[in-house]
């Protein structure tokens, strides 16, 4: 069974505060008398579910254009529960307890269950969301070489709450202080998925050229 996990982009949906998100507006309406139907929509690239490239946070790295095809699928997703609620980090020892599986994983998803809040309380979920500390993204990055990314059910690897560490956190897996990155997928939705490892994964950004990120498609097989 294939299942989509990032959300559908709308003006709604909560984005980090103070950025821009998204606006649709028509340019042509076949109910207004024209021949087709055709939107202009305008968005921030980190915006939605979206992935983080590289160069997002290290202006060496790659955008993701630039980057292999292999690198946005997946034949080893691990799926982990770890509960975090408003302001909380992700630690080292939190994903330690995971340790072997995530060594046979290509790509990490953190489920925290903090994707309720989404559709409770946008304002809150954009800026008392989880994160993961920069301590985790350094043992990530140190302890396994095979994984191309890591994705969760929150806003954005930072938490607003703890933006500092946020910032060290983003250097840490896109490769400000090593020779490899691992991808960030942010803002997903892993309601009704098994724990554990998913049969597959792909996450498909859109290939704009000149940006670093960008909104992306996340398709799992159960």
């Amino acid at each position: 069974m294939l299942k989509r996990i990032s959300y559908s982009m709308t003006d709604k949906a909560p984005g980090w505060p103070g950025n821009p998100t998204v606006k649709v507006e028509p340019h042509s309406l076949i109910s207004e008398g024209e021949v087709a139907n055709g939107f202009q929509v305008t968005f921030f690239n980190h915006f939605g579910s979206h992935m983080d490239g590289p160069k997002h946070f290290n202006d060496e790295g790659p955008r993701l254009p630039e980057l292999p095809i292999e690198n946005f699928f997946y034949k080893r997703p691990l799926l982990v529960d770890i509960p975090k609620g408003f302001k909380e980090l992700v630690r080292a020892d939190d994903l330690k307890s995971y340790e072997e599986q995530i060594r046979d994983a290509d790509v990490l998803l953190i489920r925290s269950g903090f994707s309720t809040t989404r559709k409770e309380d946008a304002d809150r979920y954009a800026s008392e969301g989880p994160g993961v500390s920069a301590e985790a993204c350094q043992y990530l990055i140190d302890e396994f070489p095979q994984l191309k990314a890591i994705g969760m059910d929150w806003i954005s690897l930072a938490s607003y709450a703890h933006l500092e560490d946020g910032i060290l956190a983003h250097q840490y897996l896109l490769g400000k202080f090593h020779n490899r990155f691992i991808c960030i997928i942010e803002d997903l939705n892993f309601e009704g998925l098994p724990a554990g490892r998913l049969k597959s994964m792909c996450s498909i950004p859109l290939f704009i050229e000149g940006i670093d990120s960008s909104p992306v498609t996340v398709v799992v097989e159960i």
